[in-house]
Formats: C-alpha cells, sequence, structure tokens
C-alpha cells in the first residue's frame, strides 16, 4: 500500500519548486491533481518545446520529468467558473501546492483564507522566492537569483574569480525547498487528520537555501571582514583536495590528509579508471566525475535519481528508497487538462452537459492561448 493512499492535492505548482513537491507526494501514492490551462502553461511545457507540431505543449520533456504519476486537470484560473470549479475541488483535497507569485491566488478568490473557509482541515503549502510576508514577497526569482540572495553564490566558483550559479540546468535552490516541502507537507497532513485542523506552510526558497549555509553564517558572525568564501575544490584542514585530469580526458576527484604533489602528473599518466583503482588501494579517496551519460548507465541509481516512464522518457526519480524501492512511475506526466472529464464526474458528480457548457465556454480550454495568470 502506498503510504499516503487517500491523500488528495490540488496541485498549482509549476516549473520544480512546486511541481516536483507535489510530485514527490504523488510518488508516495497521493492522488495528485495537475491545475493549468489554456490560457496559463506550466512554463516547462514551452520551456522544452520540441516543435511546432500540433501537440508540442504535450511532449516537453522536462515537464514529463517533473511531473509523472500527476492527473492533469484545464481549468482558467481568471474565469469566475474555472474559480468556482476550484472552490468546488477543495472540498474534497487535503492539500494545496503552489508557487504563484504573491497576491495571484488571493486576487482569484482562491488563496488560504477563502479555500480553508470550505475545508479546515486543508493544508495550504504556498512556496515562493521569499516568503508570503516582508518587503521582497513580490519580488520574481529563479534558481539563479537565489542562488545570489541565499548566499550559495558566495561560495561557488574559485578564489578571486566571479561566483558561480546552479543554472537552469540544475537550479540548485528549487530542488531543495522541494525536499523540505514534501517532508513538512506531510507531516501538516498528519496532524490535520489528528486534530481536523489544517495549516498554511509559507515556504520562503531564499530562507530554505540559506538554511544549509549555517556553518558559513555562523563563520561570517565570527569574522565579518574575512574575505569571500570562494576557494574551488580546496577545503579549510584539508591537505590536498582538488579535481585532476586522466589520460583518457576525464577528471576524477581527490581528498589526501597528506601533500602529494606527484598526483597531479600521476592521474595525466594514467587512465581514469586506472588512476582512482591505484589512489584507492594507497588509501586516498579518490572517484571519476560522472557526467549524465555516467548517472544513467549506473545500475544502482536506476529506481532513485533517474527511472524511465511507459514511453521512454526520462523521469526524475526519489531521492531515498522505501522498501528497498525507488519511484514507481504509474502514469507518465500528463497532457494537458487529460484528466479534467475523469477528475470532475468522479469528485464533484458532473454530467455530460455540464463538462460540454465548460469547454464551450473555455473554462477546461486544452489548446493554449499562451495568455498570463
Amino acid at each position: 500500500m502506498k503510504t499516503l493512499a487517500g491523500v488528495r492535492v490540488l496541485d498549482f505548482g509549476l516549473l520544480t519548486a512546486g511541481s516536483n513537491t507535489s510530485a514527490m507526494l504523488a510518488d508516495l501514492g497521493a492522488d495528485v491533481i495537475k491545475i493549468e490551462s489554456g490560457a496559463y502553461l506550466d512554463p516547462f511545457r514551452v520551456v522544452g518545446k520540441p516543435d511546432d507540431n500540433e501537440g508540442w505543449w504535450n511532449r516537453s520533456p522536462q515537464f514529463r520529468f517533473t511531473n509523472r504519476n500527476k492527473r492533469g486537470l484545464a481549468l482558467n484560473l481568471k474565469d469566475p467558473e474555472g474559480q468556482r470549479v476550484i472552490r468546488e475541488l477543495a472540498a474534497h483535497c487535503d492539500v494545496v501546492v503552489e508557487n504563484f507569485r504573491r497576491g495571484v491566488l488571493d486576487r482569484a478568490g482562491l488563496g488560504y483564507k477563502e479555500l480553508s473557509a470550505i475545508n479546515p482541515r486543508l493544508v495550504f503549502a504556498a512556496i515562493s522566492s521569499q516568503g508570503d510576508t516582508g518587503p521582497e514577497r513580490m519580488n520574481v526569482s529563479f534558481g539563479s537569483t537565489l542562488d545570489a540572495t541565499s548566499g550559495i553564490a558566495s561560495l561557488t566558483g574559485y578564489q578571486g574569480e566571479e561566483p558561480r550559479i546552479s543554472g537552469m540546468d540544475v537550479n540548485y535552490p528549487d530542488q531543495i525547498v522541494s525536499l523540505f516541502a514534501t517532508g513538512i507537507v506531510i507531516s501538516a497532513v498528519m496532524v490535520a487528520r489528528r486534530t481536523g485542523k489544517g495549516a498554511f506552510l509559507d515556504f520562503s526558497q531564499r530562507e530554505v537555501a540559506s538554511f544549509t549555509l549555517g556553518e558559513e553564517i555562523l563563520a561570517a558572525s565570527a569574522n565579518p571582514v574575512r574575505p569571500n568564501g570562494r576557494r574551488g575544490n580546496k577545503e579549510e584542514g584539508v591537505a590536498q583536495q582538488d579535481t585532476y585530469r586522466c589520460k583518457d580526458g576525464r577528471w576524477i576527484a581527490v581528498t589526501h590528509d597528506t601533500p602529494d604533489p606527484t598526483i597531479d602528473s600521476f592521474c595525466g599518466d594514467h587512465d581514469s579508471a586506472t588512476a582512482v583503482s591505484a589512489l584507492l588501494a594507497r588509501g586516498v579517496a579518490a572517484a571519476i566525475c560522472n557526467d549524465g551519460s555516467d548517472l544513467l548507465r549506473d545500475t544502482a541509481l536506476q529506481g532513485v535519481t533517474l527511472v524511465r516512464d511507459e514511453r521512454g522518457g526520462l523521469v526524475k526519480g526519489l531521492p531515498y528508497r522505501l522498501g528497498d524501492k525507488g519511484i514507481s512511475i504509474e502514469r507518465p506526466g500528463p497532457d494537458l487538462g487529460q484528466h479534467t472529464d475523469e477528475v470532475l464526474r468522479e469528485l464533484l458528480g458532473y454530467d455530460d452537459a455540464r463538462l460540454k457548457k465548460l469547454a464551450e465556454a473555455g473554462v477546461t480550454s486544452t489548446t493554449p492561448t499562451m495568455g498570463e495568470v
């Protein structure tokens, strides 16, 4: 039995921070209902646009990578009828996940105040750049700007050089907030099930990212005028730590408790596998620097870091195992609005006439108009 079987999630999550939070809840068995519309797509559908042919919005690898195991429901949140349907659905859900800019759902009458009045046990997870309060609450951000504001970028890069950001391929702050958010949502659902009282969970991506730098912040408080913390691969208190290029062009990482000036030339004279094997035999910590292709071939990571769905597309895995098992893909990321009729029939009892009326009014449109919420 799935851990979160019986938990239902209304998912307004976009890109990574929101979408991956709800995806991990889905991986654990929650019924996650992904809300989009032709008027506003998850941006990953556009970022991963493969071509200009009909249905391009349903073929984005980036979208499918992060939205497995969900059902897709098309509802225009700008339309009063779409808003009304959301309020009806909220009565049947346990969790809301959203990472819109602050105020978007409030202006639509779909914020925590309105939805919790309908369903007092609702756990409302608001994942935003700077949190729900404070002078910077309306700031828009991506992983790169969060790298900067959290302090992470002050540590990444080489001494004397410019800061490095994780970039669109990683968006590190988005990844870590989804891990924290998933765990806290589960805890809040457990409390709500016991007490009948939900909660508003205010996640600031900046604060979560800064939380991971506790030792650096502590060090800065002791020595506020110290130089920037960028030091490349070097580590204070470690005699030798760096990456070295081997004869076959691959890099290896080495950490050694005794300085050894010969390691650089040794690596240059040997291929990576031989160099790592020899160093390990000497008791020196060493490993090949893997790239994406290496990770795909690593059978130990199958079902944990990466897995393929029924269409053969890559899907982000779970960062842990349950019962020695990784992720199970029960359905690929949904087409836009793929399960609209199914969900509205099942949860709200809508009949054909009502579904047809919503479709004709454009409320449940699955053709992109590329407007903005």
